[in-house]
C-alpha cells in the first residue's frame, strides 16, 4: 500500500511545487521595481496632427540654470521632430511627384526647414512646466514645449514658392495632404513609443 501512496505524493508534492515556483517567480520579477511616470507623458503633451510637441528636463543646483536647460533641451527636441517630418515629407511628397532633379529639391527643402525651425524657435509656447526638488536640493524642471504644424508649412510654402525651381515642381494640395499624412503617422507613432 505505501508504494502505491508514495508516487501519488510524489506527484502531487511536484504539482504544488510547480504552481507555488511560477506564483513565486512573478513576485520576484517585479519586487524592488518602481514603476515611474514621466511628466507630461499623457496624449495632450505629445505630437499630433496639428501640434509639435516636445518635453525635456533639466537638472541643477540653480533653479534658473535648471529651467532654462529643460527650456532648450525641450526646444531641440522640437526642432529635431520637425525635420524628421519635413524629411519625411519630402520623400512621400517626391514620390508622388515627377520632380526633375529630386536631390536639390529635397536639399533645398531640408536647407529651408532648418531655416524655419530656426526663425520660429523662438516663438515656440510652452505648454506646461513641472519642478521638483531631489533630496540633495537640486532642483529637476521640466517643460513642454508646443509649435502649431502651421508655422512650418507656412514657412516652407513661402520657401518653396520664392524659389523659381522649386515652384515649378510645387503643388500646394498635395503637399499640405503629405503634411497632415506624416504628421498623423508621426503623432500616432510618438503615442505608442511613449
Amino acid at each position: 500500500m505505501k508504494t502505491k501512496i508514495f508516487p501519488i505524493v510524489c506527484a502531487g508534492f511536484a504539482v504544488m511545487m510547480a504552481v507555488n515556483s511560477c506564483g513565486g517567480q512573478k513576485q520576484v520579477v517585479n519586487a524592488g521595481k518602481t514603476e515611474i511616470v514621466m511628466p507630461f507623458s499623457t496624449p495632450e503633451y505629445r505630437t499630433d496632427a496639428d501640434y509639435f510637441r516636445a518635453t525635456a528636463s533639466g537638472t541643477s543646483t540653480n533653479l534658473e540654470m535648471a529651467r532654462t536647460a529643460a527650456e532648450l533641451n525641450a526646444r531641440n527636441a522640437l526642432a529635431s521632430q520637425v525635420e524628421i517630418v519635413v524629411q519625411s515629407v519630402s520623400l512621400s511628397y517626391m514620390n508622388q511627384r515627377d520632380i526633375a532633379d529630386r536631390s536639390e529639391f529635397e536639399g533645398k527643402l531640408e536647407q529651408a526647414s532648418k531655416q524655419i525651425v530656426n526663425q520660429k524657435l523662438p516663438e515656440v509656447k510652452i505648454k506646461d512646466t513641472k519642478l521638483y526638488q531631489n533630496a540633495d536640493g537640486s532642483y529637476e524642471y521640466w517643460a513642454n514645449v508646443e509649435m502649431p504644424k502651421t508655422a512650418i508649412v507656412e514657412g516652407l510654402e513661402e520657401v518653396i514658392s520664392s524659389d523659381e525651381k522649386l515652384a515649378l515642381d510645387f503643388d500646394q494640395h498635395l503637399f499640405m495632404k503629405t503634411f497632415e499624412e506624416e504628421m498623423k503617422a508621426y503623432g500616432a507613432e510618438a503615442g505608442r513609443t511613449l
